[in-house]
This record gives C-alpha cells, structure tokens and sequence, in this order.
C-alpha cells in the first residue's frame, strides 16, 4: 500500500502523462481504499480537462529571460 503523499505525488505524474503503468496500478488501488485521495483525483482530472480546453501555454525560456531582464531594469 501506497502512502497518501505518494498517491498525490503519481497522480500529478499521471496528469502530465509521466506516471508507468505500474504506477497507475498502485494509485487506483490507493483510490479504491482512500477517500481523500479519490476526491483529489478527481479534482486534478478535472482541471487537466479545464487547462486542456483554455489551450494555456507557458513562456518561453528566451521570453522568460527577457522579461527577467526588463523587471531588473526596473528595480
């Protein structure tokens, strides 16, 4: 049996697609037994549906850089 620390921590895996097949396995068994962890499932499912659908990209590291820059300047 997992602990409830490491079913979140797969679960966040699963949501970016890194998570083995293994891994899988062991969480949903810890879903079965865990109702905490089963509603924090559900909820991180939830939002990967919700983001997925806002098409949210993140910065660049170039555009990252360069807005460090600019806000370095300012200070």
């Amino acid at each position: 049996m997992i602990s409830c620390d490491e079913a979140v921590h797969i679960c966040n895996k699963s949501q970016y697609r890194e998570a083995t097949l293994f891994e899988k396995l062991r969480l949903k068994l810890h879903i079965l037994i865990c109702k905490s962890c089963s509603v924090f499932s559900k909820k991180n499912k939830k939002l990967t549906v919700l983001c997925d659908k806002a098409h949210l990209h993140a910065l660049s590291e170039s555009d990252k850089k360069t807005l460090q820059k600019q806000i370095q300047d300012r200070l």
